[in-house]
C-alpha cells in the first residue's frame, strides 16, 4: 500500500470511485469520467475554490494496479467553513489556508478504509510540517458533485478513518432540495404579492417593498449532470485502458440521462420585513425563474441550529431534506 501522486492512467478508477460515493448521496446523478477530469481543477458550485484547485495534489493511495482510495488538498481563502459555530476552534482568519477537498475510499472493503486513513495521516502531517494551524476537511466537497456535497452521513465508512487523525465535526448542515415543476409550486400570497415587487437581475431576484428593496435570493445553473444506470462495483470494476474514449449520450431536458441542478447560493430578507412573505415571495419567484432556464431541481445547504427555524420552515414547503452533510477540522 502506498500513497502516489495522480496520473491521467488513474483515471478509469478514479470515476467509478466518485460515483460509488455520488450514488449513495445522489443515485440519479452519476458523473462520468471526463466530469470527474474537469472537476479536478474546478469547482462547479463554489467557483472561489477553483484557484485552490489549480494548485492541489490529488493523491492516491493504491496496492498493486487496485486503487483504493483517493484524496484531494488545496488551498482556500476563507477561514472556518460554512456552517461553523462558536466553539468549534481556533478563529481562522488567514488569507490562505490548507483544505482535504475530499477524501473517498470503497465502502465496505477494510484495505481501501485503511488506505483513507493513510491519506489521510499524511495530509496532516503535511499540514502540521507547515505550521499551519489546523486543517479542514470536506470545505465545499469535491468539484465533481452536485453542489460539491462536504461529507454525507451517508459515508459513515469515511469517519472513522478522519477522526482517528483529529478531525471533528462541527455543526451539521441540512440539504434541502427537490424537482423543479412549476405547476407543483405553492401559490403567492396574493396579499402579499398587492405590496412586494420581485425584480429578476442576472443570477437574483430582488424583493422591493415600498420603493426600498428589502431581500435577495441569489442562484445559479450547475453543468448538467450526466445520469448512469449503473456503474461498476470494485468487485467487477477493471480499468479502461483507452481514457480518451468520450463518454456517449444525448442530453434531454427532463425524463433522459441528464440532470440541470440549480443552487440556491443564498436567501436574506432585511430583519425589519420579516415574517411578512418576503422570503416565500423570493423563493417562489426564483425557482420558478430557474425551471423557465431548464433547471430541473433545485438544492441549498442550511446549518442544522434552532435559530434557523423560520428557514427550515420556509424550505420544507418547497422541497425537503435530502442529506446531513459536515465540514470538518483538526487544529494542531
Amino acid at each position: 500500500m502506498e500513497v502516489v501522486a495522480y496520473s491521467p492512467e488513474w483515471l478509469p478508477q478514479l470515476g467509478a470511485l466518485a460515483r460509488a460515493h455520488a450514488r449513495l448521496v445522489a443515485p440519479a446523478s452519476l458523473p462520468d469520467d471526463q466530469t470527474v477530469e474537469r472537476g479536478l481543477d474546478h469547482h462547479h458550485a463554489w467557483p472561489f475554490y477553483s484557484p485552490g484547485m489549480d494548485t492541489s495534489q490529488v493523491r492516491l493511495v493504491i496496492e498493486g494496479d487496485q486503487l483504493l482510495a483517493a484524496g484531494q488538498l488545496g488551498l482556500c481563502d476563507h477561514g472556518w467553513g460554512y456552517g461553523a459555530a462558536l466553539g468549534d476552534g481556533p478563529d481562522w482568519l488567514h488569507e490562505t489556508h490548507a483544505v482535504l477537498f475530499w477524501l473517498f475510499a470503497w465502502p465496505g472493503w477494510a484495505e481501501a478504509i485503511q488506505g483513507a486513513a493513510l491519506l489521510a495521516a499524511t495530509t496532516v502531517r503535511q499540514a502540521r510540517g507547515e505550521g499551519l494551524p489546523g486543517l479542514e476537511a470536506f470545505r465545499g466537497g469535491a468539484g465533481f458533485l452536485p453542489l460539491g456535497t462536504q461529507c454525507s452521513s451517508r459515508w459513515p465508512h469515511l469517519f472513522a478513518p478522519l477522526r482517528a487523525v483529529g478531525f471533528r465535526q462541527p455543526r451539521p448542515l441540512l440539504v434541502y432540495g427537490g424537482a423543479l415543476d412549476p405547476s407543483c409550486l405553492p401559490a403567492l400570497d396574493p396579499d402579499v404579492m398587492e405590496h412586494v415587487e420581485c425584480h429578476a437581475r442576472r443570477g437574483r431576484v430582488e424583493a422591493w417593498l415600498d420603493g426600498i428593496p428589502r431581500g435577495v435570493c441569489d442562484a445559479e445553473m450547475l453543468p448538467p449532470v450526466p445520469t448512469e444506470d449503473r456503474f461498476p462495483t470494485r468487485s467487477t470494476f477493471r480499468p479502461n485502458l483507452d481514457i480518451n474514449t468520450p463518454a456517449t449520450g444525448r442530453t434531454r431536458r427532463r425524463g433522459g440521462n441528464v440532470l440541470q441542478w440549480a443552487h440556491i447560493r443564498r436567501l436574506w430578507v432585511d430583519n425589519e420585513t420579516r415574517s411578512l412573505g418576503i422570503g416565500r415571495a423570493l423563493l417562489q419567484t426564483q425557482l420558478q425563474r430557474l425551471a423557465d432556464h431548464g433547471a430541473t431541481h433545485w438544492a441549498l445547504h442550511l446549518p442544522e441550529d434552532p435559530g434557523n427555524g423560520p428557514a427550515h420552515g420556509l424550505y420544507s414547503q418547497f422541497g425537503q431534506v435530502l442529506d446531513r452533510q459536515f465540514v470538518l477540522r483538526v487544529s494542531f
